[in-house]
């Protein structure tokens, strides 16, 4: 028996309605419709909707519908985990069209934000990752190799990354910092994403620290920017930050 409330269980499947069958514009069915195809209440089809709404995905216009405002794929940004699980907690289909893992000489950036010693390897992770058949993020995930013995050897099998780290190498990530902007794609990933030399792609750069507080990873994410987005909930200001003039 599934612990999903039932109204999350209902917003998937709208979700993925529109994900498969709908276009940016279009009026999903009405509440009575929704009520007799998923044979719940009322109340918990609006608790989807709602929740729909919240997520940016669909917008109610009073005496008119609801409708597809946003077909992208949202990530949540804030707990640690990985791309994969993340697709696959949005019921997506994941996949990897390119997988390549090779030892870099890692630049001045890299020894900064990862507190390399001296000839300390590190390994990279590079993949193009598709959503549904369809590419939507170049992922380049730089590892600290002395954490990972044998991992560029051994490669790994798993869809998820983190899943491989954390069942083979006992490597449990605790806490991450992030950055994101949004710029022009290059020719590179333009030709990875299948999208338009010069097209906006968003640029997310994670790096992820053991529960020591020992950085272990850096990542460099190009996403499509016509189908991905990313979703930070805040919380109430800390009035303690506020400087007074």
């Amino acid at each position: 028996m599934t612990n999903i409330p039932l109204y999350k269980q209902v917003k998937q499947k709208i979700f993925n309605e529109i994900n498969q069958c709908m276009k940016t514009g279009d009026v999903i069915p009405t509440e009575a419709e929704l009520e007799e195809k998923f044979a719940v209440s009322r109340i918990t089809i609006r608790k989807a909707i709602d929740e729909l709404v919240t997520d940016g995905y669909v917008e109610k216009i009073q005496g008119k519908g609801t409708f597809v405002i946003s077909t992208k794929i949202v990530q949540d940004a804030n707990s640690i985990t990985s791309w994969t699980e993340e697709m696959h907690l949005k019921g997506k289909k994941t996949k990897t069209k390119r997988l390549n893992i090779y030892e870099v000489k890692p630049s001045k950036k890299m020894k900064n934000k990862l507190r390399l010693h001296p000839n300390e390897k590190i390994i990279c992770v590079e993949r193009v990752r598709l959503v549904d058949e369809e590419p939507i993020a170049l992922m380049f995930n730089y590892l600290r190799e002395k954490y990972i013995s044998g991992f560029l050897k051994k490669g790994f099998t798993r869809e998820s990354l983190y899943e491989e780290l954390e069942e083979n190498y006992n490597i449990l990530l605790e806490e991450a910092d992030e950055q994101i902007r949004a710029r022009l794609a290059t020719d590179l990933e333009a030709s990875s994403l299948n999208i338009s030399p010069d097209d906006a792609v968003m640029h997310i750069t994670r790096t992820t620290y053991l529960p020591n507080g020992t950085p272990f990873e850096l990542v460099e994410l190009v996403s499509r920017s016509d189908k991905y987005e990313y979703h930070i909930k805040v919380s109430g200001r800390n009035r303690n930050r506020i400087i007074k003039e």
